[in-house]
């Protein structure tokens, strides 16, 4: 694999004002221990696990080099996500695959806590679940509790299908076939890991943060939070013969800038984010051509009180984002409400878009995905 270059570093790395000083551990003003962390902002081709797998560890081993204790990936870091007839049925990967190796590997060459969410095949189903490798050999494994979209619901299951099911229904949505898919056997639902020697560390998957029951699952358990994105937006103008229309797709994408900060201030714990970046065609059934998804980028890392130390936008492309967080919990500076299900980030008519689109795509995927996958 090609060697970064020193010049390479100072185009690709983001970093907070005065967040990063090399040497691994710092000492903040008070006295306390500051650690290196690491978000990880890649373009993920679709369904190509191979390619991005590669690019993966290039970014990763970066973060490494450079002192990272902690490196997230972002969600689907293999496959991206999208609407394609064959290209991510064929690129599911076992749980103890490929990816999960990649994982270990990198956790125990750089003697640091490695983690990213991939589509992982268990038995009939597949989920979307988050690995967290750390230096000693273990995986601790959390799948994401609710597909967000119908693209994601008709690609894989909840981890929480019982739940899904019940809140699509409460909202109206018609759930058939209404019989809960089963859980993988070793999911840790609350998504707090048990890591020997370490903090406390919770996982939260893109639009997890944005439901308020992550925050409670996570609220006075832990002193990290590891998320990992596939967050993009889509324009139902753009299309490959009309590419400029995609110069307005971003416009929405404050809500990938405040959630991981507001779950920060929930839950009083740092957050590491990394999300997706670049450009994805997904197929729309019953139109013509293919729609765009641009992934938002906007990684960061965000302190306890919900302050963003360090970022990296859209514009900036594929890149690391590093600085030096004290990890740890603190008094929560911002209450979960007690009358909602969501944060403010998914307003009404988008919480209601959510629960139609998924109930239609998670019937495609118990109909069509899983018996495609199982052949």
């Amino acid at each position: 694999m090609r060697r970064i270059t020193r010049r390479e570093l100072l185009k690709t790395t983001a970093v907070g004002t005065g967040t990063l000083a090399f040497g691994g551990i710092a000492r903040g003003q008070d006295g306390k221990r500051r650690v290196r962390v690491a978000a990880v902002q890649m373009h993920a081709t679709l369904g190509e696990v191979d390619a991005n797998l590669e690019n993966a560890e290039r970014w990763a081993r970066l973060a490494l080099r450079e002192g990272a204790q902690w490196v997230v990936l972002p969600e689907f870091f293999t496959t991206a996500i999208a609407i394609h007839p064959t290209r991510l049925v064929h690129a599911y990967q076992p749980l103890d695959g490929a990816p999960m190796h990649l994982l270990k590997s990198l956790a125990k060459e750089g003697k640091a806590y490695v983690g990213g969410s991939f589509l992982a095949r268990s038995g009939a189903d597949v989920f979307n679940t988050f690995v967290l490798a750390t230096p000693d050999g273990q995986v601790h494994t959390h799948d994401k509790d609710f597909p967000t979209s119908s693209i994601e619901s008709s690609v894989y299951a909840g981890g929480e299908d019982d739940e899904y099911v019940k809140e699509l229904s409460r909202r109206g949505a018609a759930v058939e076939p209404a019989t809960p898919i089963p859980s993988r056997p070793g999911n840790i639902k609350s998504g707090v890991f048990p890591v020997a020697g370490g903090p406390a560390v919770g996982a939260a998957l893109c639009w997890e943060q944005c439901r308020l029951r992550t925050a409670h699952r996570l609220t006075g358990r832990v002193d990290l939070i590891l998320a990992a994105s596939g967050w993009p937006f889509g324009g139902s103008d753009v299309s490959r013969s009309n590419p400029a229309a995609g110069q307005d797709v971003l416009v929405a994408r404050n809500g990938v800038q405040e959630a991981p900060r507001r779950l920060g201030r929930m839950v009083g714990a740092p957050v590491i984010h990394a999300n997706l970046v670049g450009d994805v065609w997904t197929s729309v059934p019953g139109s013509r051509g293919d729609r765009l998804l641009r992934f938002a980028g906007e990684s960061q890392i965000v302190d306890a009180s919900g302050r963003t130390v360090a970022r990296r936008a859209y514009g900036e492309g594929e890149g690391i984002v590093i600085a030096e967080v004290e990890i740890g919990r603190v008094p929560v500076s911002e209450a979960i409400p007690a009358d909602a299900t969501w944060t403010p980030e998914v307003p009404p008519q988008s919480q209601q878009g959510w629960a139609m689109s998924g109930a239609t795509g998670r019937t495609e995927y118990i109909e069509q995905t899983r018996p495609r996958r199982n052949t």
